[in-house]
């Protein structure tokens, strides 16, 4: 009898420890849940909304505007003839400063003057193909238009010439002019003046200051 008590406690003891050891385990997992799903969402739920704040549109700071620097200039005597065709008449012009000063004076020459008392010396037509220096020699390869379309006559050519001529050898370091028609070597313009080697400057062309 006694046997029997010990045994049914001892069964009743199990019993227990297995409950005891279940409801462990059913607390233990509860709270793993409980964590790992139910206290974020919560959390997140609790969270107030983050609000961004508009920032209102400004608009570009208007950067001072600098001044463009204005290219260099630089001023040239260009010779024209005068109204009788017998003298060179300098007029002063201020031209870009580049590179190729020799080319830019020549192409101002074939503008014309500004001045409504001188004269044009070389066709307005004529093209600058070519211009380059060597030994102090500036070479000026102009199209054909250059004789094609020139008045023609002793003086009209003497003018060209040396319109050319003055004009450009006041450019240092030029000290002579060649002039060429669309690459080729010319005897003369329009036959008078010889033009088969390079010209220096000749001031005698020049009008006398009164």
């Amino acid at each position: 009898m006694a046997k029997n008590r010990k045994s049914k406690k001892k069964k009743n003891n199990l019993k227990i420890i297995f409950t005891l050891l279940a409801f462990v385990l059913i607390l233990f997992f509860s709270y793993t849940i409980f964590n790992k799903f139910i206290v974020p969402v919560w959390e997140r739920y609790k969270e107030k909304p983050v609000v961004t704040k508009e920032v209102p549109y400004k608009e570009e700071e208007i950067k001072e505007v600098q001044p463009v620097p204005t290219e260099e200039m630089v001023e040239v005597n260009l010779y024209f003839s005068d109204s009788q065709a017998m003298y060179l008449v300098p007029e002063k012009r201020k031209i870009p400063q580049t590179p190729s000063l020799a080319r830019q004076v020549v192409i101002e020459l074939i503008k014309g003057p500004e001045n409504s008392s001188l004269y044009p010396t070389i066709p307005k037509e004529t093209q600058v193909n070519e211009v380059y220096i060597a030994d102090d020699i500036v070479y000026i390869d102009l199209s054909e238009e250059i004789f094609k379309n020139h008045p023609g006559g002793s003086s009209g050519e003497l003018m060209t010439v040396y319109s050319i001529v003055n004009t450009l050898t006041e450019i240092t370091p030029i000290r002579g002019v060649r002039i060429l028609v669309e690459g080729n070597e010319k005897e003369s313009l329009v036959g008078h003046i010889d033009i088969s080697m390079p010209l220096i400057r000749d001031e005698n062309w020049i009008k006398p200051e009164n």
